[in-house]
C-alpha cells in the first residue's frame, strides 16, 4: 500500500484509542485496560471521598497538588454564584492509585468564604487533605449536598501527559459542586479516562415516591 492510506489508517486507529505511538520506537497496539467501577457519592463518611473509594478497591491512594489565587471567569462565577472577577483559591490535583495516575482535578473555592480562615489552602493547615465537607464544616458552612454533571470529550494534550494515556483517548469530565444549603462553597472539574473507569451512582428513592395513595385520584 502507498504511504498516505497507511498514515490515514493509523490516525483513525489512534483516534479510536486502539494504537499508541512511542517516540523513537514505533506504533503499537494499545493494551485495553480493565474497567474499574468507581462508586460516586461517598460522602457519608468523614475524609476524602477519593481516599475512601480507592482504599475500598484495595489500592493505596496518594495525590500531588498545587494551589494559587485566581479570579472567577464568567463560567466559574455562574457555578459559584459570584461576580466575574471575584477571588478564588484554585487547586490542581493529580490523584494516584498505587502510584499510577488515575484522575485529575481542578478545584475552585470562593475566597470570600474561606479567606482568612485556617482552611483557605485545601492541602495545608490543621485540616489538610480531609476533603471539602470537613473543611467547610469547621468554619460553619457544612455542605449538605453535592451535584455532579458528567460529560465525555476528547482528552487534552496536557491531560494525556499527566494521566499517561495517548491522545485520542476519551475522558469523562465530572463538573462537581458542594453546596451548604443554597450556597456553593466549592466547584471542581474531575477528569478520568473513559476506557479505564465506569461511574456508579446509588440514588435513594424516598418512601413517598412509592406511596400509591398519595397519587392524585379521579
Amino acid at each position: 500500500m502507498s504511504e498516505q492510506p497507511v498514515r490515514q489508517a493509523l490516525r483513525v486507529l489512534a483516534a479510536e484509542g486502539l494504537i499508541e505511538g512511542r517516540p523513537g520506537s514505533g506504533t503499537y497496539v494499545r493494551e485495553r485496560p480493565t474497567l474499574v467501577r468507581v462508586a460516586r457519592g461517598r460522602y457519608r463518611t468523614p475524609g476524602s471521598p477519593y481516599e475512601a473509594e480507592t482504599r475500598a478497591r484495595g489500592v493505596e491512594p496518594s495525590w500531588s497538588h498545587s494551589s494559587q489565587k485566581t479570579y472567577a471567569t464568567a463560567g466559574l462565577a455562574a457555578r459559584l454564584g459570584l461576580a466575574e472577577g471575584d477571588p478564588l483559591m484554585q487547586t490542581q490535583y493529580v490523584f494516584r492509585a498505587d502510584g499510577v495516575p488515575t484522575q485529575l482535578s481542578t478545584s475552585w473555592e470562593p475566597l470570600g468564604l474561606s479567606g482568612g480562615t485556617p482552611v483557605v489552602f485545601p492541602e495545608l493547615g490543621p485540616l489538610a487533605g480531609v476533603g471539602v465537607v470537613l473543611r467547610f464544616a469547621s468554619i460553619g458552612l457544612a455542605p449538605t449536598r453535592v451535584t455532579e454533571d458528567v460529560a465525555a470529550r476528547p482528552i487534552l494534550e496536557a491531560e494525556a501527559t499527566s494521566l499517561g494515556v495517548p491522545l485520542g483517548t476519551t475522558v469523562l469530565m465530572i463538573e462537581r459542586t458542594h453546596w451548604a444549603g443554597d450556597v456553593p462553597v466549592e466547584t471542581a472539574d474531575l477528569v478520568l479516562a473513559a476506557d479505564r473507569f465506569r461511574l456508579a451512582y446509588e440514588i435513594e428513592v424516598p418512601p413517598e415516591a412509592a406511596n400509591w395513595s398519595s397519587r392524585p385520584q379521579g
